[in-house]
This record gives C-alpha cells, sequence and structure tokens, in this order.
C-alpha cells in the first residue's frame, strides 16, 4: 500500500513539474523581456513629448502663450507637415543651439511636429545633443541625413550645405500624410 501511495505522488508530482516548470519559465522570460525593454528604453532614451513644455496635441494658443512666435499661416499640406505652421520668434533656442529658424506644424489645431533650422556650425552641438537624447540613430543614410524611429515619434537630422535640420513629426501626422499622399495619387490616376 505504501509502494501504491508513493508511485501516486510520484506519478502526480510528474504531472504537476511540467505545468509548474512551464509557468516559471514563461515569468523568468517575462522578467528577462522587461528587464531589456528598460535597458533599452535608458540606452535610447526617451521619445520627444512635444517641443520643450508645449505637449503633442497642444493647440495654436498654448504654444503662443507658452513659445514667442513670429507668425501663424496656412500651409499646402502636400508640402510640409499638418495644415498649419508657425514661426518662433527670434530668442528662441534649441538647447545649446541659438537656430536660424524653429517652426511649429499644426493638424486640426494640434501640435504635430517642429523643426529647427540652425546653421552648420551647430552640427557638432546638435550630434552631440541627438545622441545623448535618443542614443544611436535608428537609420544611417548617405550623407549627413540619420532618423531615430520610435513607437510614437520619429526624429530626422539632416546635414545641409549651409543649414542643418532637425524634424521631429508624431508617428500619427506620418499616417495622416501618407493617406493624403496616396488620394492625391489616386485622384490623379483617375483625371
Amino acid at each position: 500500500m505504501a509502494a501504491t501511495q508513493r508511485f501516486l505522488d510520484l506519478a502526480r508530482l510528474a504531472r504537476t513539474l511540467p505545468r509548474s516548470l512551464g509557468v516559471k519559465l514563461k515569468i523568468a522570460t517575462g522578467v528577462l523581456y522587461g528587464a531589456l525593454l528598460a535597458v533599452a528604453a535608458l540606452a535610447y532614451g526617451e521619445e520627444p513629448k512635444g517641443y520643450g513644455n508645449v505637449p503633442w496635441g497642444a493647440s495654436e494658443d498654448t504654444l503662443r502663450f507658452r513659445v514667442p512666435t513670429q507668425s501663424c499661416d496656412v500651409i499646402d499640406p502636400a508640402v510640409d507637415f499638418g495644415s498649419r505652421r508657425c514661426r518662433a520668434a527670434a530668442g528662441v533656442t534649441y538647447g545649446k543651439v541659438a537656430p536660424n529658424a524653429v517652426f511649429f506644424y499644426f493638424r486640426n489645431n494640434m501640435l504635430v511636429a517642429w523643426r529647427v533650422n540652425a546653421h552648420t556650425r551647430y552640427r557638432e552641438t546638435l550630434a552631440k545633443m541627438l545622441l545623448k537624447q535618443y542614443g544611436h540613430p535608428t537609420v544611417v543614410y548617405k550623407g549627413n541625413y540619420v532618423t531615430w524611429k520610435g513607437s510614437t515619434t520619429e526624429i530626422e537630422f539632416v546635414g545641409g550645405q549651409v543649414q542643418d535640420s532637425v524634424a521631429v513629426v508624431t508617428k500619427a501626422e506620418l499616417v495622416t500624410r501618407e493617406a493624403e499622399r496616396q488620394e492625391r495619387a489616386r485622384r490623379a490616376a483617375t483625371r
């Protein structure tokens, strides 16, 4: 009888062991995956949440209240981001850089992108600042062109002959812009 009971206990243990090991393995895998994501987030920095104290989705009025602006006007969405663009007044800086121009782009009265244009003498300062904030670029193209692709935004640095440009745009705006481009192409094809 004791041998039978012992056999039944061993059989029960053999049945539950794979399940408990499977659960423990899943927990360990989840913890490891979470740790990897945390390390990746620290290594690559945090995505922009707007520009300075102007968050994504803020209105033009909020921008004007928080950042001195020179002008705001309607723009062609086929050419640039959003449907309206505001230009910051002189004196607005981007970190330690005094840019030539800072532009803010709005769609449906919500901030969806911004761009800083700076003289090439600030290239090294901009590069160090971007690497410190966002880590190594996701994509490196030929020339002075790199991109950081995050889950909610894309950051693009384009070095030019006279000035460099840093553009930050929300993924939602990129999707909207692509849909508009496809609609224009569809309409042009049916003419």
